[in-house]
């Protein structure tokens, strides 16, 4: 009965426990390279510690284990722990990548090029694959469990291929999606920052991820946004703009913190004096940031009474504080306008009231320019003497022809239009204009200039300039019997000058506003045959044939 009894037990321990198959061992003893596990057989089995990539189960657990042979080279059952789990999670690992769904695994070493998970099966980890980033250390990962998706099976090669990234980069599609069907314009949103470039920083508002630019980010510039942001941080975001279509959106953190010009207009009302430091500079001028946020631009032309920089880096360095007057603000253009040259006395207003008009002052040229002779006043400010008011009779070309610059001269005052900061001054204004004592009728002597097909030019001894037109020229002597030889050219008389000829001449027009004067040789020789003929008539006390005649009435112009 013992013996059949003993065959039963044997038969049906053969029946459970055989070469291939999988049974639930129980861990008895451990030594340095094994465990001993009862698996139901007259010796217990022996099973490799190396099988276990993590912790080495306690004497007395259950575990499943895969018999590889009934009689190992000690005479004792040979299984395996690894080969039994791999056997049950195949089929099921299978089925999750047939279904494309993720699994559990946990990340128990770093092997090249990757990690090993353990999925119920080994399996393989790129490091390209372990999260959506690159990551630089693939071995901080090692001891973490982690959603995993399937990529490639090999079950004869015992081949796995996994990713993490997929499931994060599909869980971050479904979570987008249910992000954007809601997303609207104005909303607030508490986001987590996942990326700062120098133009702005990415944040993830609950699956979607949209772009805070950097103009957006303060109303104070912002130069470098890894200063006021980290990556991971919480803040909160408004929607700017959502495109639906490209599924982006803007986002901005500017527009939920106070704005700073909010009643500027009682804060810094036109006329105060603030202070502020130099933020920026222009070709036109330079910026102030008068506090966070709200920055002023002094124009350089506001920079000082007196002296011109050429450029506003001449006048001030960054970083420099200075003290300014507000004269200028328009809120809704979020612009101040500043002025250095207020803080002082107006030199233009000291010289309206110094300066009258016709004042002489003496000036030094500071500069000379085509069209005047810039010079330095007294007060310290700039005048100008135009080129037209260089001489009453000169046709100036240009100012260097009479002066230089350091010259020191008299001028007269013009104007000082104290609005827009000019004073005209003039040099011929210190002696009287000729032209004001000439008078019709009057006899002059100058030279011949310019010989025209229209007249002669000639240049008076007083320095204006008359032109003797061609009809002006001969006095018809014909009827008094004159000779060729005696007279000029009755044909072209014209061409009987030449230029520096002293010629005489009678004033027959005076055109005061456009500065012409026009003479006269006939009239003025027709003058003097009057006179000669006077001087004759009064010594005879005879009538003279001009008075016969009737020539000797007066029939010039009058004034």
């Amino acid at each position: 009965m013992t013996e059949e009894l003993g065959m039963e037990e044997i038969l049906a321990q053969s029946i459970e426990a055989s070469a291939g198959s999988i049974v639930e061992g129980t861990v008895v003893s451990q030594t340095q390279t094994h465990l001993l596990v009862d698996v139901g057989l007259k010796q217990e089995a022996t099973l490799l510690l190396k099988e276990f990539p993590g912790p080495i189960p306690a004497t007395g657990e259950k575990i499943p284990v895969l018999i590889i042979r009934m009689r190992g080279a000690e005479g004792r059952p040979i299984v395996s722990w690894k080969q039994a789990r791999e056997r049950t999670n195949w089929d099921k690992i299978t089925a999750s990548y047939q279904n494309k769904e993720s699994v559990e695994g946990r990340i128990v070493k770093r092997i090249k090029g990757g990690v090993q998970v353990d999925i119920g099966l080994d399996a393989f980890m790129p490091a390209s694959q372990i999260d959506e980033k690159p990551v630089p250390k693939p071995e901080d990962w090692v001891g973490k469990t982690v959603r995993v998706l399937v990529l490639e099976m090999d079950r004869a090669k015992s081949n796995v291929l996994v990713s993490r990234r997929r499931v994060l980069e599909q869980e971050k599609k479904v979570k987008k999606e249910a992000v954007l069907k809601t997303l609207k314009e104005g909303q607030v949103y508490k986001g987590k920052i996942t990326g700062i470039t120098n133009f702005g920083a990415f944040i993830d508002i609950g699956g979607a991820e949209g772009l805070l630019h950097v103009s957006d980010m303060a109303w104070t510039k912002v130069e470098n946004p890894n200063k006021i942001f980290k990556v991971g941080e919480e803040i909160e975001v408004k929607v700017l703009k959502f495109d639906a279509n490209a599924q982006k959106f803007a986002l901005g953190r500017k527009q939920l913190l106070p704005h700073p010009w909010d009643g500027i207009e009682s804060k810094y009302p036109i006329g105060c004096t603030i202070k502020g430091k130099v933020s920026a500079f222009a070709s036109f001028g330079a910026f102030i940031e008068v506090v966070p946020g709200i920055e002023g631009m002094v124009h350089i032309t506001e920079f000082s009474w007196i002296n011109k920089p050429k450029s506003p880096k001449d006048m001030f360095k960054l970083g420099q504080e200075v003290e300014v007057k507000v004269i200028g603000l328009t809120r809704n253009q979020e612009k101040m306008s500043l002025s250095l040259k207020r803080m002082q006395s107006n030199p233009w207003e000291e010289a309206f009231k110094k300066y009258p008009p016709k004042s002489k002052i003496e000036v030094t040229v500071t500069h000379l320019a085509p069209f005047g002779a810039f010079v330095k006043t007294p007060l310290g400010i700039e005048g100008l003497v135009k080129i037209q008011d260089l001489s009453w009779t000169e046709r100036i070309e240009h100012p260097h022809k009479v002066l230089k610059e350091g010259q020191t001269l008299k001028v007269v005052v013009l104007e000082v239009d104290v609005a827009n900061e000019k004073m005209s001054l003039g040099i011929k204004q210190l002696t009287p204009d000729p032209i004001g004592s000439m008078r019709i009728g009057t006899s002059v002597k100058g030279k011949v200039t310019k010989i025209t097909d229209f007249g002669l030019f000639v240049k008076l001894d007083s320095g204006l300039e008359g032109l003797v037109r061609s009809s002006e020229i001969k006095l018809d002597r014909s009827m008094f019997g004159g000779s060729k030889e005696e007279h000029r050219s009755k044909d072209e008389p014209i061409k009987s000058f030449s230029v520096g000829e002293d010629v005489s001449a009678s004033v027959i027009k005076i055109n005061k506003k456009e500065r012409k004067i026009d003479l006269s040789i006939r009239r003025y020789e027709k003058n003097q045959e009057k006179e000669l003929l006077r001087k004759y008539s009064s010594n005879t006390g005879r009538p003279t044939l001009g008075e016969t005649t009737g020539w000797m009435e007066d029939s010039g112009p009058k004034e």
